[in-house]
């Protein structure tokens, strides 16, 4: 409608978020042809441009950022007594990162709680220290953009007549400030969808249209869902019971523990992808969480040859490429005792020869050039994994050249193994605020980054009572109670039971407090998220046992629990076939483990055991080894470590 009156690039489309941006451009180009489609692009990556063109600042990436902050804040003096008391704390760096990154991106400022005025001020006086040495973090990206385009300066990066900003149920009060700056006498239209917004309702309650107010507003049409995925995602999200729609599936995948849920997840992936029209990309897991959450999950995946990606966490922590580099840096810096003895043999002559360059950068780079590490990536990686080690590479290179170029941070060997460590440390616990371009594996994120988005199939893990909806967490940075209490916090905290109503229509299965009830409906409404994004097949995946020594009994979700009672098409995974080869192999070994339980079972209760059954199993399985090669010796050397172990003849 926008192009009926307006030239393609006159128009600018703006998505509540930098990982929808891709997605929305994609379902234009299948409606326009490409030289009509108009710019599309997220709040945070417009101010980028923005101030790209009237300031000469450099934005640090969120690895740099990280490690300046370690390094403001390791001699930084808190006035309050709590702040000094957890600051001995291992993670404190860590988790005031967490709360000074929140409050960046909202720009709000704490007023009554003493130590959130206390991280104010860190956060300001880190500011500034940024400023004085022409950097800058994108958390405050929104808002020194936003000052631009509210001075004289505007019509100099402002050049289009219309504005389209979707998925506005997701922007957040500066997003909002900012869009409005931004369209200025423009045309602007927002579209938001209702009961959707997961991102927004983190700190902030109710609708998006209780604050905000247009000329003219109008209702679209929902139609009925057209899938059970879709049906799936209506019922997390209303709590209403659609009628079936037959297309499509929702299937139960229920395991005994979280590892046998990844194995089942993997065998059923690779049963997919068997099939003639399946890609691996056509495939999601999502998680509750980001951070490690997903990187366990990538790990289990390529450890079976499936190959996989994720938008909102790097690789840098388990790159065998950025191994490799840690240790010669290690070396480098004369620290012995941190280099490990194992992985590739260093070469020390080398090494000493990178150490007669004076630039870091140069040296680092040659030394990954004459040792070969680049073909090493090449023959050992599948492709998608080496592009990601190539990347990763390409950053700690840039960590160099960040140290050279900075004057107030030491460019020694001593300062670059400080700042690849931490950044391969924390990298399972980090997210990236931009989107990843990556394509070609499994996607692995948590529900947030693929709302919007859509697969054939999508896996939700961990539909367990303790994570959907687990208890309320903001912050390890104080207990949750006393956030609850914290009127200020950059965060939903203190709540009226109207507020819970207003933001959620389902009604609430957790206690009779405001604010468990608020953050009960919030995760339910991340389940509705995930299960939106399958077109065709949706697993709610689950397990019945922790992982803990005393194997303690977990209950399903209240979520699933509810739609398995209410949804007829919501139905238990058939029994899977074994697909992949670690299947196989656990199949294998548990035919072992089963034929031994039962003759003990047999001398224990007295009951009676074929043992013609077991000899003959067994027997199948010895003459498929001996058709195997190599990888049957491999397989029966295990069988018989079992079988020893088992019966008590060796220890672990």
């Amino acid at each position: 409608m926008l192009l009926d009156e307006h030239d393609s690039e006159d128009v600018l489309v703006i998505t509540g978020a930098p990982t929808s941006a891709d997605t929305f451009r994609e379902a234009l180009g299948e409606e326009l042809p490409g030289a009509a489609t108009p710019y599309v692009t997220s709040p945070v990556v417009h101010a980028t441009d923005v101030l790209n063109q009237t300031d000469d600042c450099v934005i640090l990436s969120d690895a740099l950022r990280r490690e300046l902050l370690y390094r403001f804040l390791a001699d930084y003096e808190w006035e309050t007594e709590y702040l000094q008391r957890a600051s001995v704390q291992p993670s404190f760096i860590e988790d005031v990162d967490a709360v000074m990154g929140t409050i960046s991106w909202q720009t709000v400022t704490p007023e009554e709680t003493p130590e959130l005025r206390d991280i104010m001020a860190a956060l300001d006086a880190f500011h500034e220290w940024l400023a004085d040495h022409g950097h800058m973090e994108r958390g405050h990206l929104i808002s020194e953009a936003l000052d631009v385009l509210s001075g004289d300066a505007r019509d100099d990066v402002v050049d289009f007549d219309a504005v389209l900003a979707v998925e506005f149920e997701e922007f957040f009060p500066l997003d909002r400030a900012y869009l409005d700056a931004l369209a200025g006498d423009c045309d602007l239209v927002c579209v938001a969808e209702e009961n959707a917004s997961v991102r927004r309702t983190w700190v902030e309650t109710g609708p998006v249209t209780d604050y905000v107010s247009f000329r003219e507003s109008r209702r679209g049409a929902s139609g009925t869902p057209s899938t059970r995925p879709a049906a799936t995602a209506a019922y997390f999200a209303e709590e209403t019971v659609p009628k079936d729609p037959g297309a499509g599936s929702v299937s139960v995948l229920a395991t005994d523990s979280s590892d046998e849920q990844l194995a089942e997840i993997t065998n059923e992936i690779e049963e997919l992808v068997a099939q003639p029209d399946w890609g691996y990309d056509d495939i999601a897991v999502a998680t509750k969480q980001s951070g490690s959450a997903v990187t366990d999950i990538i790990e289990a995946l390529e450890g079976t040859g499936i190959p996989a990606e994720s938008t909102t966490v790097t690789g840098f922590g388990d790159d065998p490429a950025i191994r490799e580099l840690l240790a010669v840096v290690q070396y480098l810096a004369g620290d012995d005792d941190d280099v490990p003895n194992h992985g590739p043999e260093l070469d020390t002559e080398r090494i000493d020869r990178v150490s007669e360059n004076d630039s870091l950068e140069d040296a680092i780079r040659w030394w990954a050039t004459d040792s070969g590490l680049k073909e090493r990536i090449a023959e050992r990686a599948a492709p998608l994994d080496a592009r990601a080690q190539f990347g990763n590479v390409r950053r700690a290179f840039r960590m160099a050249e960040f140290l050279e170029e900075t004057e107030f941070v030491d460019a020694t060997w001593e300062s670059f193994k400080e700042m690849l460590e931490r950044a391969h440390e924390y990298a399972p616990q980090q997210n990236q605020t931009s989107a990843t371009d990556l394509s070609g594996g499994v996607r692995v994120d948590h529900l947030q980054a693929i709302k919007n988005e859509s697969f054939r199939a999508v896996f939700l893990v961990n539909l367990v009572d303790s994570e959907y909806p687990g208890d309320p967490f903001q912050t390890r940075l104080f207990p949750s109670e006393r956030v609850a209490s914290m009127p200020d916090y950059p965060g939903v905290t203190e709540l009226e039971g109207s507020d819970v109503d207003a933001t959620f229509p389902t009604a609430s299965t957790a206690s009779g407090r405001p604010f468990v009830q608020y953050h009960t409906e919030h995760a339910r409404r991340r389940l509705a998220v995930g299960a939106g994004a399958a077109a065709e097949r949706l697993y709610c995946c689950l397990y019945e046992y922790e992982d803990m020594a005393l194997e303690e009994r977990v209950q399903a979700s209240r979520f699933l629990t509810a739609a398995y009672e209410d949804l007829p098409w919501v139905t238990e995974a058939d029994e899977p076939h074994i697909t992949s080869e670690q299947a196989a192999e656990q199949y294998l070994l548990s035919r072992v483990d089963n034929a031994l339980a039962e003759v003990r079972r047999a001398n224990s209760q007295n009951v009676t055991v074929s043992l013609d059954e077991v000899e003959a199993e067994l027997g199948e399985i010895q003459d498929l080894l001996e058709q195997s090669g190599s990888r049957g010796d491999d397989l029966r050397e295990a069988l018989r470590a079992r079988v020893e172990f088992a019966n008590g003849e060796v220890r672990r």
